[in-house]
């Protein structure tokens, strides 16, 4: 049959040459039995619309291939999961800092009376970034999950214990490496390593009452946060030990947000915003409108944890069990 040869025909021009003949060969049969049993069904031949309407029935050529070879990811199940971690991680640690500082410019530049497009002239180079961090993460990952097998790196994962359901004391690898990763990222922004890149022809870093008075204070505590994520990261159960020693680091974060929040409101700032197209009423206005920003979506935010931490740690270290409600799971990660 005439219709049948083509789409042998196309179903082979998908297939590896290795095993072209022998997929041909099984995949033949099995046409060929189907329309033998339409015929023995109906009591004769079938015409052209019918064996194409049974071909119909098995898929287009390429998608009929596919099911005879092995399925193929650019990033697996197993993958994935980390995959998308790491996405939202540059979200969490660098895009939505970077979005604070537009917006905080945008309203500044409104308010105060200029049409400058703010957004507009962040908008090119932030999605630039987004594009090279999409780009750069999925390789990374593709090649991961194309010499996993090799590496050994998910080798037994499915036979790994699971950890216990609602053990309150007990820490997952994923919020282990969420605030291992977070600590790092502050931390190389900080000591000047990485910059949140502001409008061109800007430059914002941090002020010079945060580096002079915070500076130490910061490194140390982002240093410390850094230790105890991995150290849970390999022994996931807390111990009262390792707890009272997180509510030691968890107050004294909270003195520093604290801290922070009081320059913020006696009028200071924790950026230095310099352009040489501003004049420094502008440059001011623009300060204290980022530092609003950063001051209700990090530092309140961050305050609210620690304190949910402190008291979680509290509980551990004196034996007891920390409770599961659902306002400190979403404050602590926990």
């Amino acid at each position: 049959m005439e219709v049948l040869d083509r789409y042998l025909r196309a179903v082979k021009f998908w297939l590896p040459k290795e095993q072209k003949q022998d997929i041909l060969a099984e995949l033949s049969d099995d046409l060929h039995s189907q329309i033998e049993e339409k015929e023995q069904e109906l009591g004769r031949p079938l015409d052209q619309a019918e064996v194409e309407a049974i071909l119909h029935r098995g898929g287009p050529p390429m998608l009929v291939a596919g099911r005879y070879l092995p399925q193929r990811y650019l990033i697996g199940p197993a993958m994935f999961p980390m995959y998308w971690f790491a996405l939202k991680l540059g979200w969490l640690c660098f895009f939505g800092p970077w979005l604070i500082v537009g917006i905080g410019l945008q309203v500044f530049a409104a308010t105060g009376g200029h049409s400058s497009p703010v957004i507009a002239r962040l908008l090119d180079p932030f999605l630039r970034a987004v594009l090279l961090n999409f780009v750069a993460i999925t390789i990374v990952f593709a090649l991961l999950e194309r010499h996993s097998s090799k590496t050994g790196l998910l080798k037994d994962s499915k036979s790994r214990r699971p950890p216990a359901v609602g053990d309150p004391n007990r820490v997952s690898l994923g919020s282990s490496i969420t605030e291992l990763s977070w600590d790092a990222v502050l931390l190389l922004w900080w000591v000047h390593v990485l910059r949140i890149p502001g409008v061109p022809g800007m430059e914002i870093t941090a002020s010079p009452v945060l580096l002079r008075f915070f500076f130490w204070p910061i490194v140390v505590l982002l240093l410390a946060q850094g230790i105890i994520a991995c150290v849970n990261a390999f022994h996931p159960q807390w111990t009262r030990g390792r707890a009272a020693i997180r509510g030691i680091v968890d107050a004294f974060s909270l003195l520093v947000v604290s801290s922070l929040l009081g320059i913020w409101l006696t009028g200071g700032t924790f950026v230095a915003v310099t352009s040489p197209r501003l004049s420094s009423a502008e440059i001011a206005a623009a300060q204290t409108w980022i530092t609003f920003l950063w001051s209700v979506t990090l530092l309140l935010w961050g305050a609210a944890t620690y304190a949910a931490r402190l008291f979680q740690d509290a509980r551990r270290a004196r034996g007891k069990q920390p409770p599961r409600h659902w306002a400190l799971r979403l404050l602590t990660g926990e």
